[in-house]
């Protein structure tokens, strides 16, 4: 019931549009019936004057004139629809042609308008109606009497009535009309909105990704609204997936490098206690991060300088702990006390991902170079491995997509390394390292 209820805009539009109608054809005949009023007493003017000749013979006829030309003789006062009746100043009946008698109109005088400028219809105490016109000049001009002529308003009430029968039939018949071509209209143009409509419900159902672009104009600005708000939503959910793809990866190292630590018996205990609390605060940034990043996107995180060799010494120690069946030779090539312009927990990702597939294909060196440019840092990661081949060199930075398929993982390091180098307007590719492996060279714009 409460549905039934909500207001339409369909309907609205409707019942505004049909109340328009209806006003402008109600309007429209309330100026036809008004026109042939008016087109009708104009007829009746022009009539008086050819019945003039009547009015003057009934005068004649009377005695109330004289001396009137030869060819009054000629006319019938008898013969004319017209009649004329004299007025004194207090409205009493002086005078009324035998047509006016005839007619019975009593004393008409006392029914009649002081002011009759333009022939008028006028209707007595006995129902009857009559078209009235004052021949003399007013009161005002010092006329002691009036001269009235008059005519039967039955035939013209009989036509006006036919005539608002005619218009009311006309105007029902019109606003019919005009309510089924709306109706088609509506349809009509409320299309696109049921078009919008059912693709909404597809896109509810992922039976599709956006919305179409051939909406009308005034579509327009709703539907590129609409798919941007869907592609926000939809990069909001695929950074929500790959955060977890991430997370996973991240914490796959530190926990490797945990049960490594945990499988060393040589370590004394206060030692391992703090290497394993070093692990767990890495693994807590790593997952605020993660969640930050699934949030704002990797261009709202914060750019900071952050120094580059606590994070690759960190690095060479849980390294050094997974991969201990190598005798890995880590060697830097760098200021020591360089700052990078890219956030910590960026940083420790990025040397994160590199650093172990490096010590994980390296034969026994891996090197790190940074060169400082006027407006970047290059940044080189060697292995002395079996490198990238040509073909894979793209592929790898792609989510999922592994160069090694013996070895286990998910394919998502180098991917993320890509996004993190991105996200700071950089550049990352591999190429063929100086000790033969493999070389990824990083482009970090200072500013």
């Amino acid at each position: 019931m409460s549905q039934i209820l909500k207001p339409r805009l369909r309907r609205r539009v409707l019942v505004t549009s049909v109340a328009i109608i209806v006003l402008i054809t109600s309007a429209l005949a309330g100026v036809i019936n008004q026109l042939y009023s008016q087109s009708y007493m104009a007829a009746y003017s022009s009539e008086l004057v050819a019945q003039m000749p009547m009015v003057v013979a009934q005068l004649n006829r009377a005695g109330l004139i004289k001396d009137v030309d030869k060819w009054i003789d000629s006319v019938d006062p008898s013969d004319t629809d017209y009649m004329s009746v004299v007025c004194d100043m207090k409205d009493h009946t002086i005078w009324l042609s035998d047509e006016a008698k005839e007619a019975n109109i009593g004393n008409i005088c006392s029914e009649l308008p002081d002011d009759i400028p333009v022939p008028t219809l006028i209707e007595t105490a006995d129902d009857e109606s009559f078209i009235a016109y004052n021949m003399s000049r007013d009161r005002e001009g010092g006329n002691i009497y009036q001269l009235v002529v008059l005519r039967s308003g039955e035939s013209y009430q009989s036509s006006l009535n036919q005539l608002h029968k005619r218009t009311t039939f006309y105007l029902g018949l019109f606003v019919l009309i005009a309510i089924a071509f709306l109706i088609a209209a509506f349809h009509w143009s409320f299309q696109p909105l049921r078009k919008l409509a059912a693709q909404l419900d597809q896109m509810t159902e992922a039976k599709r990704n956006k919305l179409d672009d051939d909406f009308p104009m005034e579509l327009q600005d709703v539907t590129l609204a609409l798919n941007r708000l869907i592609q926000i939503s939809n990069d909001q959910k695929g950074r929500y997936r790959h955060a977890m793809d991430d997370l996973a990866h991240s914490l796959k190292t530190r926990l490797a490098a945990t049960n490594a630590l945990l499988d060393d018996k040589d370590i004394a205990r206060p030692d391992l206690n703090q290497r394993i609390m070093e692990q767990i605060s890495q693994m807590d940034e790593l997952v605020q991060y993660q969640l930050k990043r699934a949030m704002m996107g990797q261009q709202g995180l914060q750019k900071d300088q952050t120094e580059l060799k606590p994070a690759v010494d960190s690095f060479s120690r849980l390294l050094s702990k997974v991969y201990s069946d190598k005798s890995v030779n880590l060697r830097y090539f760098f200021d020591l006390k360089l700052k990078l312009p890219i956030n910590r927990t960026d940083l420790m990702e990025l040397l994160g991902n590199l650093l172990e597939n490096a010590y994980r294909f390296c034969i026994s060196e891996v090197r790190i170079c940074v060169d400082e440019h006027n407006d970047c840092y290059m940044i080189r990661i060697e292995d002395d491995g079996p490198g990238v081949c040509e073909e894979m060199r793209e592929a790898i930075f792609q989510r999922g997509v592994r160069a090694d398929q013996l070895n286990p993982g998910q394919g998502i390091g180098l991917s993320v390394c890509h996004e993190i180098v991105k996200s700071y307007q950089g550049t990352i590719h591999v190429e063929t390292a100086s000790i033969e492996g493999a070389a990824f060279v990083i482009r970090i714009p200072k500013h």
